[in-house]
């Protein structure tokens, strides 16, 4: 027994011994890198540079030499900002961008050890095409809007950029809004701004701290208005789609918003264009910011029957009294589409459809801004499929020329 108790008292010991030796500061060599060589690992070989805008991919041959940890490229993307960009020897390839311009740039690579030693240096020339900020700003295009401006751009590189815009202060640019994307096409607005012409600009930065010159242009800022419903009224043209049942195309023009059951059914007769229409006359010249229409509401005609699933929209200031649909016609956005939130199955309807069925459904025209007096709305397809297009209010925002 005291045996035992000795071998016990000894191993406890020894443990105690072990956890002291462990948690003492560790002094010596025992820092010092694991890999620890002043050799000079060799350089890349059979450098090959393939080009893209604002930048270029360099693909090499990496030295097999276990001391070997990654490829660093050292280059100026302007005349004063330096950059460097590494990659693993895991990699052959390494991207360098962010180039000012299109152009000849020197591009210094070099091998870098496990021990931090850099290789004899690789000089490459890369001929980087014109950056993304630089196309995106020669697509600029700045339009008056409802309230402000609006401000297209194309991106077909789908580079990261920010979109700037400003508005002239007497004479001064005054920074307004900045729009972050890399879509390849888009638009947006700037609003609060009190209706008359004013000079807006917009330039392009992208993440490197390029920036291009701007653009101005001087466009007139609309005013948004609910637009009278008094004067409107039904334009029958020849060919238009007409109203059967009672029903009347005025009577849109005149019901409440959320106005229960249709107001205007209309039936295909033989005689009608196809695709079916309807024209309305505005009353005076105007130009259109967003309509919103209102289904037919009855308990079994929500999403089904005549509501307009997909359709067109066009603008005239003279029409052709014969109702064709040519050259006296502008055609304001492309297809327009009614979508049903829940995405139920025909006849079936949840909460948000009962929300759209109850508030209508809204649609922005795209700017340009086009001058009409009057509008037409061309069917492609309703709900049921059928050809008779159901109407219970409209309503039109937009500013008077």
């Amino acid at each position: 027994m005291k045996k035992t108790s000795h071998y016990i008292t000894y191993s406890l010991l020894l443990l105690a011994g072990m956890i002291v030796s462990a948690c003492q500061k560790q002094t010596g060599t025992d820092r010092d890198p694991i890999y620890n060589s002043g050799k000079k690992p060799s350089p890349v070989k059979n450098v090959r540079v393939t080009n893209f805008p604002g930048g270029a991919t360099i693909v090499y041959d990496i030295p097999a030499e276990p001391e070997v940890l990654y490829v660093q490229a050292d280059f100026k993307i302007n005349a004063s900002a330096s950059q460097q960009v590494k990659s693993s020897f895991y990699t052959d390839t390494i991207v360098v961008k962010g180039f000012e311009r299109e152009g000849d740039y020197k591009v210094t690579l070099s091998t870098v050890s496990r021990s931090e030693v850099k290789s004899d240096p690789v000089e490459v020339t890369v001929h980087p095409g014109i950056p993304p900020y630089q196309s995106v700003k020669a697509s600029l295009k700045v339009f008056g809007d409802f309230g402000g401006a609006n401000i297209a751009f194309e991106n077909p590189t789908g580079g990261e950029i920010a979109i700037v815009s400003l508005v002239d202060t007497i004479g001064k640019g005054e920074y307004v809004y900045t729009h972050y994307t890399k879509n390849t096409a888009g638009n947006f607005s700037m609003r609060g701004f009190s209706p008359g012409d004013r000079r807006y600009g917009a330039c392009v930065r992208d993440r490197w701290g390029n920036t291009s010159d701007t653009v101005w242009a001087t466009v007139r800022t609309m005013n948004e208005v609910e637009l009278d419903r008094t004067i409107m009224k039904a334009l029958v043209l020849p060919g238009d789609q007409t109203a059967c049942c009672g029903s009347d195309l005025n009577v849109p023009l005149r019901n409440p918003y959320r106005a229960a059951d249709y107001s205007f059914y209309g039936v295909k007769n033989a005689n009608d264009s196809m695709p079916p229409r309807i024209t309305i006359d505005m009353g005076k010249p105007i130009v259109l910011s967003r309509f919103r229409y209102y289904m037919r509401k009855n308990g079994g005609a929500e999403f089904r029957n005549g509501t307009l699933k997909f359709f067109k929209i066009y603008g005239s200031m003279n029409p052709n009294p014969d109702g064709a649909l040519d050259g006296s016609w502008t055609q304001i956005g492309g297809v327009y589409e009614l979508v049903k939130p829940s995405g139920l199955p025909y006849g079936q309807q949840n909460a948000a459809d009962y929300e759209v069925i109850d508030s209508g459904s809204e649609f922005t025209m795209p700017l340009p801004a086009v001058p009409m007096r009057y509008f037409r709305l061309v069917l492609l397809e309703t709900f049921s499929g059928g050809l008779g297009m159901e109407i219970s209010s409209l309503k039109f925002m937009g500013d008077y020329q």
